[in-house]
C-alpha cells in the first residue's frame, strides 16, 4: 500500500501533455466510464466501472508512448504505459499495478475508438496476476 498510493497520486496529478479532455465509455474490465486527460505522451487514461452489486473498480495509466501512424486505412495509434488499479466490493479491497497497451483510431475528428489490454499484478488483498482491458469510445471535448 505504501508504494501504491504514491503511484496513484502521481498518475492522477501528472500534467497532461496537452490541454485536452476526452470522455466516453468502455466495455471490459472495468466496464463503465472512460476519461483521457491530455494527448500523446504524458496523457493519463482513467477508467471507472461497477457491477450490479456493490463492487467498484478504478484503473489509471500514464502513457509513456502514444504514437499515431498514418496509413491507407487512416490513423492508427499505439499506446502503452504503467498504472494502478483498485477493486473494492463487499468487504474486501484489492489493488496493484498494471501496464496498459492498446490501439486506437479516430472515426471522426472528435470520436476515438480504442482497444486495450492491461496485465495486472495484484499486491493488496491476495497476490495474483490478472488481465484487464476493454473496448471503448471517447469523445474529445
Amino acid at each position: 500500500m505504501r508504494l501504491l498510493l504514491p503511484a496513484l497520486v502521481l498518475c492522477l496529478a501528472a500534467p497532461p501533455a496537452a490541454a485536452q479532455l476526452a470522455v466516453g465509455g468502455q466495455v471490459g474490465t472495468p466496464t463503465g466510464l472512460s476519461l483521457k486527460l491530455g494527448a500523446g505522451r504524458g496523457a493519463v487514461l482513467l477508467a471507472a466501472g461497477w457491477d450490479l452489486g456493490d463492487a467498484v473498480e478504478v484503473e489509471g495509466n500514464y502513457l509513456l508512448r502514444d504514437r499515431q501512424r498514418v496509413g491507407s486505412s487512416g490513423r492508427v495509434g499505439l499506446f502503452y504505459g504503467p498504472g494502478v488499479f483498485v477493486q473494492a466490493g463487499n468487504d474486501d479491497t484489492d489493488a496493484g499495478v498494471s501496464l496498459a497497451a492498446g490501439l486506437s483510431t479516430f472515426l471522426t475528428r472528435e470520436l476515438e475508438l480504442y482497444g486495450l489490454l492491461s496485465p495486472r499484478l495484484q499486491l493488496i488483498g491476495d497476490t495474483d496476476v490478472d488481465l484487464g482491458g476493454g473496448l471503448g469510445l471517447r469523445l474529445t471535448l
